[in-house]
């Protein structure tokens, strides 16, 4: 735990764009970000996609809750965090049950394959360091790797929004209005759960989405 701490804080300072935290997801929050996972009714062979696991604080507990049918797609576009995960995962006796049907992606997210839909997407992305246009096409891609009833869940830390747009530079002001605005246009017609973990490093928000592939992105 404290060499991914470590680890995790290196690529914060080096990488913020990419990253955007300063410390692995906490494991209340974990749980909480996997609970479509844990619900009774779903797919008998469910296929889950985690995008930007970092060292593998929710990959864990994702292998926790696959049954026998389901495959994992995992896509981190930081090669050190992609490696160390690989190499923490090869000591973990869930992802030994599952390793055939588990998938690994060194690369953004808009350039997954589009073979295959998923009825889960688990997302540690730090949307609100990116700029609208890049956020659009995540969306987008996102919506083409969707089904109708695909459930998406994702994190942004506690007043993040509310603080950037009260005490930025002008420039970076105008981005997260953008980026306000957008995400405030998926939640009125997406959103369907909200959770709030407050045992985390710094508090956060998780949001869950559905019908994503209805999703209203002019890209």
């Amino acid at each position: 735990m404290i060499k991914d701490n470590i680890i995790f804080l290196k690529e914060f300072i080096n990488e913020f764009q990419s990253t955007g935290a300063p410390f692995p997801t906490s494991k209340w929050a974990a749980r909480a970000l996997i609970y479509p996972l844990k619900q009774r009714c779903r797919p008998s062979a469910l296929k889950a996609l985690e995008l930007g696991p970092g060292t593998g604080s929710v990959t864990v507990r994702i292998l926790e809750q696959l049954r026998e049918q389901d495959s994992l797609t995992v896509c981190e576009i930081n090669p050190r965090f992609l490696s160390l995960l690989r190499a923490k995962l090869n000591e973990n006796p869930h992802y030994h049950l599952h390793r055939e049907r588990v998938t690994f992606y060194g690369c953004a997210v808009q350039e997954l394959p589009e073979d295959q839909k998923y009825d889960v997407i688990i997302c540690a992305l730090p949307f609100l360091n990116f700029d609208l246009p890049t956020v659009e096409n995540i969306f987008a891609k996102l919506k083409r790797l969707s089904t109708d009833e695909t459930i998406m869940t994702y994190y942004e830390y506690i007043g993040l929004r509310s603080v950037s747009l009260a005490i930025s530079p002008p420039r970076q002001r105008q981005r997260m209005k953008e980026l306000d605005s957008f995400f405030k246009g998926i939640f009125s017609k997406h959103l369907s759960d909200r959770f709030q973990v407050w045992f985390n490093l710094l508090p956060i928000n998780i949001y869950m989405l559905k019908h994503i592939d209805e999703l209203k992105i002019a890209v």
